[in-house]
């Protein structure tokens, strides 16, 4: 049996899959900002002109004798109105993105907040169940180390334990060891 201490840490130091998951949720988000900027930009560049229909119908009979036909046949005339349509979709788009983006921030930054509360301090513990509770009152007995409080020292704990060889190397992996 043997109750080791591992040391006083961050939480996100303590649990470094958690401080991955937070880098990775941050780089997903750096990772659409490229493709926004680039919509943002596409749209600055747009500049809808009034088309010349007279221009095109001119130009139209010069390729095609029949373009006379094809109009009575109900082509519609271009209109700048469809064009219009087409920005104002790209916009509600975007800002419905950049929605997202926003929310996706805010949990990843309010959670990376929560990595780094310090003051965690962490021990490993193998041996027989029945024992651990004495190995933690021998440990503790004198309060947290580092700190001093004494036996009274109010502390909150979480002991995480396992019976199963591959959740405990699991544990092990995700705790600072």
């Amino acid at each position: 049996m043997s109750l080791s201490y591992l040391g006083e840490f961050t939480i996100g130091g303590a649990l470094p899959g958690a401080q991955a998951a937070a880098v990775a949720g941050a780089a997903g988000i750096n990772a659409a900002l490229p493709d926004i900027l680039a919509r943002l930009a596409a749209l600055q560049a747009f500049a809808p002109l009034p088309v010349s229909f007279s221009a095109q119908l001119s130009l139209a009979q010069q390729l095609v004798a029949g373009i006379g036909q094809s109009i009575a046949l109900g082509i519609p005339e271009p209109s700048i109105a469809a064009q219009i349509a087409a920005v104002l979709a790209l916009v509600a788009e975007l800002v419905a993105t950049v929605a997202g983006i926003h929310t996706h921030l805010s949990i990843v930054a309010n959670f990376q907040v929560l990595l780094a509360a310090a003051g965690v301090h962490v021990y490993a513990y193998a041996g027989d169940a029945g024992s651990l509770g004495g190995e933690l009152t021998g440990a503790l007995a004198l309060g947290l180390p580092g700190e001093g409080g004494g036996a009274a020292q109010h502390v909150d704990a979480f002991v995480l334990a396992t019976s199963i060889g591959a959740t405990g190397s699991a544990l092990r992996g995700i705790m600072a060891s």
